[in-house]
């Protein structure tokens, strides 16, 4: 049997705007020997020089988070700037993100934002997860674009929209979909509204397969196997819903990386506490696209097929930037570094085979980035798995308590969370929806004029 027909869970969480080399360029830097592709010799390899106005900026640690004053950029325009193509089109330099940035923010700073990386204490539970058990670093966003469509490929595998708007976003078959029409097991465990509010699908929000993040260590604990969800998805406390008190933990900056890590460690910290699931269990962690932050390796050259219903007409030909990947299960070979090309529909290819006919059963649209050399995350698992008492983990880092981020919506995607709790509240009144959603208590949701 295959690792694949051993694992009964399968855990996604997607969390928000970094790159790998932000996150994870530091593994080769502290571990110079192993065999993965992040950052060497930063101050000196020509690799990673940004050219702007007569200077080189190279990359740098990042001492201070609180020095991330700005949200770089990550728009469609603004990404093709970042990865700067050559004049023939046949290359990617990946120099223009300090060029960007300051296109973008009019703000030049001595070390600007973009070009910053964490080390291991700055990602501690990141950097713990991809030593312990697989890296993959030729996992590339999707597109080269923002959060939206590279969040629509992920969960459906297309996308009609090539940005981020303030609206909802074009119905089209999802995930879920798929996962019911095969007769599987699902269910979003949530710190806060969902993103997937942004999809209209009101009537689950508020039913059962939507639990609070709380609720999750005790369901691995006690739920049977033959009730428990066979495919699950953790989504984080998002900054772009405008109204908590809570800070946001799904590294959106400007939100603080340490709570994502440490939303991390109580993830994993749930899915651990159950050996017996555990030893069943794939939690696949990745990001929607890289936020603006500096990365070394281009993009794939990869065609994407246009819907008929796309609100875009020039096609995309690329993937974005590199994207953290990390597989943590007994059934990758620790401390391990997988080389294959990557993509967020590497996850549908997954659920197709774990749960379809094989990894063409998803749809036509990720057959056709597969026949272009995106891989199946089932080639990164070994078929025999790794017996060992669990990996010592360091405690926690904590986090500085930070402002109340409660403020009206402004940026667009703000804007889309502001549209879609109001049509939320219309579909299913507001006793269902605060009982489940409580931060949409007092939040401004009035229509805007």
């Amino acid at each position: 049997m295959t690792a694949l027909d051993e694992i009964r869970t399968i855990v996604i969480l997607m969390l928000e705007n970094r790159s790998f080399d932000h996150m994870l360029g530091h593994l080769s830097l502290e571990h110079p020997e192993w065999d993965v592709d992040g950052l060497r010799d930063p101050d000196t390899n020509p690799r990673y020089a940004n050219f702007f106005q007569q200077r080189f900026f190279r990359p740098f640690l990042i001492g201070d988070e609180a020095s991330v004053i700005r949200d770089p950029p990550h728009s469609r325009h603004l990404v093709q700037v970042q990865m700067a193509r050559s004049a023939s089109g046949k290359k990617y330099r990946m120099s223009g993100f300090v060029d960007a940035y300051v296109q973008y923010t009019q703000h030049q700073a001595e070390h600007p934002p973009p070009m910053g990386y964490f080390n291991s204490d700055g990602a501690w539970m990141t950097s713990f997860l991809a030593r312990e058990y697989c890296v993959c670093d030729r996992w590339f966003t999707p597109l080269p674009s923002d959060t939206q469509p590279n969040r629509c490929m992920a969960f459906t595998g297309t996308t009609q929209i090539d940005d981020t708007g303030s609206r909802l976003i074009p119905c089209q078959e999802h995930v879920f979909d798929w996962l019911n029409d095969h007769g599987v097991r699902w269910r979003v465990y949530h710190d806060g509204p969902p993103f997937f509010l942004l999809f209209g699908r009101f009537q689950e929000l508020v039913g059962l397969k939507y639990r609070p993040i709380s609720e999750l260590a005790n369901d691995i604990q006690r739920e049977p196997p033959d009730e428990a969800p066979q495919v699950i998805f953790i989504e984080p406390r998002y900054f772009d819903f405008f109204w908590s008190d809570a800070p946001p933990n799904c590294n959106h900056p400007l939100a603080r990386v340490c709570n994502g890590e440490m939303l991390l460690h109580q993830v994993y910290t749930a899915l651990t506490s159950n050996p017996e699931k555990w030893a069943r269990t794939l939690f696949i962690h990745t990001y929607d696209e890289h936020g603006g932050f500096f990365d070394h390796v281009p993009p794939l050259l990869i065609d994407n097929l246009m819907p008929p219903q796309a609100k875009y007409t020039e096609r995309f030909t690329t993937t974005g930037p590199r994207v953290p990947g990390l597989l943590v299960s007994p059934w990758v070979r620790p401390g391990k570094a997988f080389h294959g090309n990557l993509d967020h529909t590497s996850m549908l290819q997954l659920l197709a085979e774990k749960f379809g006919s094989g990894p063409e059963d998803y749809s036509a649209s990720v057959t056709h980035r597969r026949a272009q050399g995106i891989r199946s995350l089932s080639e990164a698992l070994t078929d025999v798995p790794l017996v060992r008492p669990l990996p010592p983990m360091r405690a926690p880092r904590p986090c500085p308590p930070v402002p109340s981020m409660k403020r009206q919506p402004k940026a667009p995607n703000e804007r889309a969370f502001q549209e879609a709790a109001l049509e939320l509240l219309k579909h299913e009144g507001p006793i269902a929806t605060g009982a489940k959603y409580p931060d949409l208590i007092g939040a401004p949701l009035t229509e805007t004029p």
